[in-house]
């Protein structure tokens, strides 16, 4: 009797986990319904960053200071930076540069360092106040086909021991222009 009983039980158990996965399904579903949409466009971008006037990824930032003087008158390079990306203006894409490898040079003991700042498109890099610079420089965000103006500055500081002097210093800082959320 016992065993009629758990057969009983196990085919009622199957016939229940059978139905159950049906209604899953969508078979036995309480509930069925269906809205049109409209088809959404999606259009691809083209992401052009130029570096006065070039392609990003094929013009480096070069920043060849030549010798520095002890204490004496820093190097400045003045470059642009510009959001080409071919997007309508009222697109929700938001650009943002930073540079990188700013800092103490390496071969020089800490002595020389470089620093950024960011400035309104063709200032003279001469002109920026010391405290403008800094390694890690806040960029804001690049709008679309206005250039950014950038400046590095190298100096060497004013208790620079004799064996650095007379080098020439020449470098690549990295940029990165990177999409912030909307």
């Amino acid at each position: 009797m016992k065993s009629l009983r758990a057969l009983k039980a196990a085919g009622l158990i199957f016939a229940a986990v059978v139905l159950g996965l049906m209604t899953v399904q969508g078979s036995y579903a309480l509930w069925n319904a269906a809205a049109p949409s409209n088809a959404g466009t999606i259009q691809a971008a083209d992401f052009s960053i130029l570096i006065n006037g070039a392609d990003m990824t094929t013009t480096p930032i070069d920043f060849a200071a030549g010798q520095l003087t002890r204490g004496g008158k820093p190097a400045v390079k003045y470059f642009e930076v510009t959001n080409n990306v071919n997007v309508t203006a009222n697109s929700p894409l938001k650009l943002q540069a930073s540079l990188t490898g700013l800092g103490a040079v390496n071969g020089f003991g800490g002595h020389l360092t470089v620093k950024a700042a960011a400035v309104t498109a063709g200032t003279n890099c001469d002109l920026v106040g010391a405290g403008s610079y800094s390694t890690a420089p806040k960029m804001p965000i690049l709008a679309k086909s206005i250039p950014q103006g950038i400046c590095l500055k190298a100096e060497l500081s004013g208790t620079t021991p004799a064996e650095y002097l007379g080098r020439n210093f020449s470098m690549q800082p990295a940029l990165v222009v990177a999409q912030l959320p909307v």
